[in-house]
Formats: structure tokens, C-alpha cells, sequence
């Protein structure tokens, strides 16, 4: 474990799970001397596959590993290619991180991983996310934003119970249900990211082409092929573009103004 005092940060790369487990990391958040939100933590071991444990319930939340800790700032988890859960409680109470960066193959948030972290603004959960424990944002009150995959299968009762800011968001949204908001950003979102990346390739195969405009637009639409349609990024595309109106061309600019 390793402190830069000028970056503020905490980097960890060896020996975590002893380090985890010992109490020694949450001693050093802990420390008064660090201050409130000063620290970025960086926990980079690609074999560790869970951060703390599913078995701990209220009463013996303080055995979370990073339990309470109002030092901490951001958490970079994405060097743990390997985690493939959190466990309860683990962010319980760090009242001053604003933002934490989860790695792709994350597929479980166990219980109260996130309660009363209060300045928490945004999150993103990874498109592999099946499950979320309960009470995963429970008093979040900052929480505006959360990236949730269509993958979660399961969500877990009063997942974001007194989250007012949120709340405020979704009904702004005209939506009564946070859960369904979310899914609907995501989704959006989701297809400007595909939309952006498929029109880059279209554009290329346009510039490249030889022949007029509209034989250079033919050219282009001809490498989004029916066959390919069941894969999501072509199947969007090719969907959107039949049902916006007209010929291929004037589908694109019907999918431009709906979702860029």
C-alpha cells in the first residue's frame, strides 16, 4: 500500500485481500489527519473476485472494509479485472466519496453496498451487472445518476429508498417509477454510443467510396448487412433507420434528430 501525499492518493497492488481483511486500510482512511474527502483510493490486483463479504449484516457492519471511511473521495476499482462482487455494507457511511469506478466484470452489488454516501452524484453500473442487493443507495441523497444495464435481473426492495435527488429527476422525467426511468436512460444513452460508433463507419465507407452521392450512400448501407441484424449495435441501426421514414439516407437523419 502506497500514499502519494501530494496526489492524495492510496494506491494498493499486493497483498490486498490481507490488507482488506486486516482493518489496516480503513485504519488509514480513518485517520482524522487525512481530512474529509482528500483521498482517491486505487485498488488495481487482477485476481481478487469479491471486496468484502456477503455474510455481514447490520450489527457487524463496522467489519466492512472500508466502513465509514469520510476521507475517501473517488474509488478506482477498475484495475480488479477478476471482482466480480461487492459485499454488503462495504461503502456504508463514507459520507464525502463522490464517484467510484466499477470494473466490466462486476455481476453482484450485495446489500447497503452504497448506504449514506450522501455525496455520492453519479454511478455507472457495468452492462455484466445481474443482481443489486437491497438498500444498495439507500440514502444517497446526491444521487442523480445511475447507469442501469437491461442485464439486472434482479433488483433487490428499497434499492433507492431516500434518494429525493433522483426521485426529483425521474418525476421530472414524467416518470413514477425510478427503476423504470433509469432503465430508459440507459437504453438511450446506450443507442447515441452505437449510433455514434456505427456513423463513424458509415461515413468512412461514404469517403471512400467511388461514384456519385447516392451510389456512395448505397455503397455505405450495403455493409450493414439483414443477416447480422440480431447482434444489438446493427439491429438497432437497422431497425431505427426502416422505421423513422423513407430511404435509407433519410432514415439516418431521422435517427440523428431523435437521439444525438
Amino acid at each position: 500500500m502506497s500514499a502519494d501525499p501530494g496526489a492524495q492518493e492510496i494506491v494498493i497492488d499486493e497483498d490486498v485481500d490481507n490488507v482488506l481483511h486486516s482493518g489496516t486500510l480503513r485504519e488509514r482512511l480513518q485517520d482524522p489527519s487525512l481530512g474529509e474527502g482528500t483521498i482517491t483510493l486505487i485498488i488495481r490486483d487482477p485476481n481478487i473476485t469479491i471486496i468484502g463479504d456477503m455474510n455481514i449484516y447490520w450489527g457487524d457492519r463496522e467489519k466492512a472494509p472500508l466502513y465509514g471511511c469520510k476521507s475517501l473521495l473517488r474509488v478506482d476499482l477498475k484495475g480488479c479485472t477478476q471482482l466480480t462482487q461487492l459485499g454488503n455494507y462495504v461503502f456504508d457511511g463514507c459520507t464525502s466519496l463522490t464517484s467510484v469506478t466499477l470494473p466490466d466484470g462486476l455481476t453482484q452489488l450485495g446489500n447497503n453496498v452504497f448506504v449514506n454516501c450522501s455525496s455520492l452524484t453519479s454511478v455507472a453500473l457495468p452492462d455484466g451487472l445481474t443482481k443489486l442487493g437491497g438498500s444498495v443507495f439507500y440514502g444517497c441523497s446526491s444521487l442523480k445518476s445511475v447507469m442501469l444495464p437491461v442485464l439486472i435481473t434482479q433488483v433487490s426492495n428499497n434499492v433507492f429508498w431516500d434518494c429525493p435527488s433522483l426521485g426529483t429527476v425521474a418525476h421530472s422525467a414524467g416518470y413514477s417509477n425510478i427503476i423504470l426511468y433509469l432503465r430508459d436512460r440507459y437504453k438511450c444513452v446506450t443507442l447515441r454510443k452505437l449510433f455514434l460508433r456505427l456513423l463513424r463507419k458509415y461515413n468512412q465507407v461514404v469517403n471512400e467510396a467511388i461514384g456519385t452521392e447516392a451510389e456512395k450512400h448505397a455503397i455505405a448501407l450495403a455493409n450493414f448487412p439483414t443477416d447480422n441484424s440480431s447482434t444489438l449495435d446493427v439491429g438497432l441501426f437497422l431497425q431505427t433507420m426502416s422505421t423513422s421514414g423513407g430511404n435509407g439516407i433519410q432514415g439516418l437523419v431521422g435517427y440523428i434528430l431523435k437521439f444525438v
